[in-house]
Order: C-alpha cells, then structure tokens, then sequence
C-alpha cells in the first residue's frame, strides 16, 4: 500500500471583482459572421462621452457606499485600441486616477490582433494599462477567413509578441466551434497558445445568435454548431493543458447578461457549462495520476473546496469515476489542500 499526494492542477491565481465596461461594436472595423454584442451583453447604444461620464460618477459611488476591495477595471466589446486615440488615452488616464485612489488595481482592455501598434500601446501602458485581451478566436487562416476576421495567423502571432515586448500582460480569447473547423482546428490553437505563453485565456465556445451571418448560414443548413457532448470533449482536455502550463483559464462560456439566452438560436448552451469542463478536467488529471501509478485507488482524499467540482454536474461523472475504483464510498472530503490517493 502506499500514498500520493498532489495539488489541483489549475494554477493558483488572485480573484478580484471585475468591473465590466461594455462598448459594443465601438471601434470595430467590420462585423465579425457571429457577432451580437448588444444581444449578449445587453447593454443599449451610448456615446463614449456617456460611457466616460457612467465611470467617473459609478465607481467613486460604489466605494462611497461602504466597498473596500479594489476592483479591476476591463473594456469589453467592440475594438477598444480602434477608439480615436485621444479616448483611449482618457478612459485609460480616468481609470489611473481611480487607481491612485485605491478603487482599482489593474487596467484592461480587449480588442482585435489587427489594431495592434505598438507606439500606440506603449504610450497606453504609460498611462496606466496592464493587459490587452486579443479576440484571436483561432489560429486557423480558413476558420478566420470565413468567419470575416480579415486578417491572418500571422497578424494573430505577431500582435500577441508586440504586447508581450511591450511589458503588457497578454490574454488571449478562442472561439471554438466557427466555421470551417475541423478536427484538430483547436487542439492546435491550444498548442499555439501555449506557445505563446498568455497570462490568461478565456474560450467562448460558438453560439449562433439572432440577427448575425451565422444564423443565416445555420438556417440555410451550411454551419453546423458544435453539440454540448463534442464541446465537452474538446475543451476539457484543452483545459487541462493549459492549467497545466501555468496558464490561468479566466472564463469558458459567455457571460449571460439578462434575456441572452432567448436570442440563441443554436450552439452548446448549458447553464453549467463551465462547471462541466472543469469537472471533466479534473476528472483527466486524477486518471492519469492513477494511471501512473498502475495501482488500483483505496481512497481518495479531496480538499474540501473541490466538493462541488468532483462528481461533475448532477453527478454525471460517476459512472466513469467507478470505472477507475473512485465511488462516493471510498472518496472523503477534508478542509485541506492536497488532494491525496491511497493505493491498494
């Protein structure tokens, strides 16, 4: 008999309240085939003259009102580094000030690989910016053509180095399921990714939504989205790779701001979905941690704070769990922090 012990793969990592700006479409140069960002975030045209005012009044309020704990401040939608130049300097010179003050501790922004110069996001890291997030969506040059990205892997490649060499922290965000994937499209992606060495990555699997080009191609029977099963196996192992490589995983699966959900037309909806990959992820690391072993499990200790993650949603990963000897009646629960196997 004997006894291993082993942290959770994913990477330890700060969790600070975001405070969401949404500009949708603002900056953006075309519309991507499935983009609907009013839709998802719900969030109504406004000026940025109007979105600069909401900052400068909400936040200082929200602290008047007894909040202690800096937030970190995030640009989402449209194409932030597309904005006349003198906005961006604004809203990012706006946000230091709240930082001086102690309301914020990071700064970021996402936008696309092609508005990437670096002079431009020099002079914003000096005025107080930490990170741009580039919408890549996929490294794939015929997923990006047909999706009307309009630009190529390179440009993808290549923006990601210039706000590396900048001393920005990078994210990166992957879209899977687009058309003209095929097998392999993104495990690939995830690889370059990887090789890239992002500080943080969000994957927002596809979803077809009203009023976009891919809801026409989906009716017209040319785009087939991804089916929850196939989203599961892909991403869980991507998941796992990527903890792996210290790379913190921020999001899997839009956020759903209030009436999303009824202009979806098609595409992995869950509303768990995000629970589903981490669960199937863990569930590929304690496997290969058996497998390496080559001994059947007696017990299994688990920290306390994964207890909700284990079994999977509803406790669909039972039935796979038992066929490693890992049940409920073997398996405890303790407030610690490394998980533990005893084998027989």
């Amino acid at each position: 008999m004997s006894t291993t012990f082993f942290k959770h793969p994913e990477p330890p990592h700060k969790k600070t309240r975001i405070w969401p700006v949404f500009m949708p479409f603002m900056g953006c140069p075309t519309k991507c085939i499935y983009c609907s960002q009013d839709r998802q975030t719900g969030t109504g045209a406004k000026t940025l003259s109007e979105i600069y005012q909401d900052i400068e009044h909400e936040i200082p309020t929200f602290f008047a009102q007894g909040n202690r704990k800096p937030l970190e401040l995030a640009f989402f939608g449209g194409t932030f580094t597309a904005l006349p130049f003198e906005w961006q300097q604004r809203f990012i010179l706006l946000a230091a000030k709240f930082k001086q003050k102690g309301f914020l501790t990071k700064v970021r922004c996402s936008t696309r690989p092609d508005c990437i110069e670096s002079d431009q996001i020099l002079k914003l890291r000096e005025s107080g910016l930490d990170m741009i997030e580039l919408g890549i969506q996929s490294f794939s040059a015929e997923v990006l053509r047909r999706s009307a990205r309009n630009y190529s892997p390179e440009t993808a490649i290549n923006a990601c180095r210039t706000i590396r060499e900048s001393g920005l922290s990078l994210g990166i965000q992957l879209l899977p399921g687009l058309p003209g994937t095929k097998r392999g499209d993104f495990q690939r992606d995830i690889s370059q990714t990887i090789g890239l060495k992002p500080d943080a990555v969000r994957i927002y699997p596809c979803l077809t939504v009203k009023g976009t080009g891919l809801e026409k191609l989906y009716l017209a029977g040319k785009y087939t989205p991804w089916s929850l099963s196939r989203t599961e196996e892909e991403l869980a192992p991507a998941l796992l790779r990527l903890w792996q490589h210290k790379i913190h995983v921020i999001r899997i699966g839009v956020a759903h701001e209030e009436g999303f959900e009824d202009n979806i037309v098609a595409g992995p909806v869950h509303p768990a979905l995000g629970q589903k990959i981490r669960s199937k992820a863990l569930y590929l690391f304690l496997s290969s941690q058996l497998a390496m072993h080559g001994s059947e499990p007696k017990q299994l200790v688990v920290p306390q704070q994964y207890s909700g993650e284990l079994w999977g949603h509803k406790g669909n990963l039972k039935p796979i769990y038992a066929k490693l000897g890992i049940t409920p009646d073997n398996t405890k629960f303790l407030v610690c922090n490394l998980f533990e196997i005893v084998l027989k």
